[in-house]
């Protein structure tokens, strides 16, 4: 279980959904018109309703417990999402391919500094779901997350603005 919630943990760090053409984590400053509207939707703070890990499912206690916090195009686990380590980072998205590309950097805990490359998709503008390749490994081409593929597949659901800190 803590592995699951750690590996968990460092998918959604991965996570949340961000990209290339807007590439902050390559220095660039400028974002297109699409890119600002994915990170306005995506900022917020949501809950995982649903999650595979490795083609196993997240138990349902572990995704209710999993808050991500995202405001633009940075990213945080407040102290109460039962998560070992509270990771935070960076992402960007680029909304430009299909399916929308996502990278992730991780600021703090065992995959400091790493990228992790992702795809997503805002469903509305209240859920989103996202699927992690490994840290350092390639980006998947669709949502799925299969015995042996080291995947993360997540559903979230927002429930609220950014909290203040």
């Amino acid at each position: 279980m803590i592995k699951a919630i750690l590996i968990l943990a460092i998918g959604v760090v991965v996570v949340i959904t961000a990209g290339c053409a807007t590439n902050p984590l390559a220095g660039t400053t400028s974002q297109s018109p699409a890119a600002q509207r994915d990170y306005e939707v995506l900022t917020g703070t949501w809950q995982l309703t649903r999650g595979v890990v490795n083609g196993k499912p997240v138990p349902a206690s572990v995704a209710r417990d999993t808050i991500l916090v995202t405001d633009h195009n940075r990213f945080r686990f407040p102290k109460q999402s039962r998560i070992g380590t509270h990771p935070a980072g960076h992402f960007t998205v680029n909304p430009n391919t299909r399916p929308k590309q996502v990278d992730s950097l991780a600021e703090g805990g065992p995959n400091t500094g790493q990228l992790t490359r992702g795809i997503y998709e805002i469903i509305d503008p209240t859920h989103k779901r996202a699927c992690w390749g490994p840290t350092g490994g390639p980006r998947p081409t669709e949502f799925k997350s299969t015995p042996g593929s080291h995947r993360i597949l997540q559903y979230w659901k927002k429930i609220g603005p950014v909290p203040s800190q």
